[in-house]
């Protein structure tokens, strides 16, 4: 992985933004307190990860099996970042993900081949909520909006699909922290939402170890694991969104 770190950043430099897919909560050292007794911090991050699931529009759907390599090739453009609060016990985060992918696709059984754009602005909103040195609940909402350009072709016939759909997931979880050391600390999170309300299941897990350079600065290295289960509508308004997305995670985080 570290070895493949110089090549991916400079593929990402190419792009608009120094960033790449995906989404998202990386859980810091912790925070500085100001005079007035609220801390904050932001993240800029990239992420390596393979994608696997299914994206559907109408009914039409494409499986997508993409490795670390093929999500850097694929990518068009993309953002994520992060903003964290914190008084004495309450808290916010902000985790923003955009993304413009794409990349090969192949319909069910391999019978069609072709092209799946996919666009997707994710955001997450959470309220914290100190329980002791190492742990925090948090609890608010997640927002995903995708746009799907589905183009599959085979011996006798070629499909075509496009549909955008936009929701809101109620998510609750845990974070964790703990020092290791006088420079280093190890940080973790699980959240779960959806429970029918817009997803059917959204599952977000993230761990990283931490690396304080001085009071401003730290690094974060880590993994991502992100599952989500979306199924709604019918005939050609169908959405479909059921992936599975994760990898490593770099990122420097500043405190201010």
């Amino acid at each position: 992985m570290y070895e493949a770190l110089p090549l991916l950043i400079r593929r990402l430099s190419k792009r608009l933004l120094t960033t790449c897919f995906l989404f998202a909560l990386n859980p810091s050292m912790t925070l500085a307190q100001s005079e007035s007794g609220w801390s904050n911090q932001g993240l800029l991050y990239i992420l390596g990860p393979s994608l696997t699931g299914t994206a559907g529009a109408g009914d039409l759907e494409a499986e997508v099996d993409l490795g670390i390599s093929d999500v850097f090739d694929s990518i068009d453009k993309g953002f994520l970042g992060m903003y964290r609060g914190e008084g004495e016990r309450w808290g916010v985060l902000l985790d923003t993900v955009y993304m413009d992918l794409k990349m090969d696709a192949e319909g069910p059984r391999g019978m069609l081949s072709g092209e799946l754009e996919l666009e997707q602005t994710m955001a997450i909103a959470s309220v914290t909520w100190r329980l002791n040195d190492s742990v925090q609940f948090m609890g608010g909402a997640l927002y995903n909006d995708i746009s799907t350009d589905i183009a599959l072709t085979g011996p006798q016939t070629t499909r075509l699909a496009s549909i955008g759909e936009d929701w809101v997931d109620p998510i609750v979880g845990v974070l964790f922290e703990t020092p290791v050391g006088s420079r280093w600390e190890f940080s973790g999170s699980a959240q779960v939402g959806g429970f029918g309300v817009g997803s059917d299941l959204v599952l977000i897990l993230s761990g990283a170890m931490n690396y304080r350079f001085n009071h401003w600065a730290s690094l974060s290295v880590g993994y991502r694991y992100l599952d989500f289960d979306y199924d709604d509508g019918d005939g050609n308004e169908r959405f479909k969104f059921d992936m599975k997305e994760h990898g490593p995670l770099i990122g420097i985080r500043f405190d201010f």
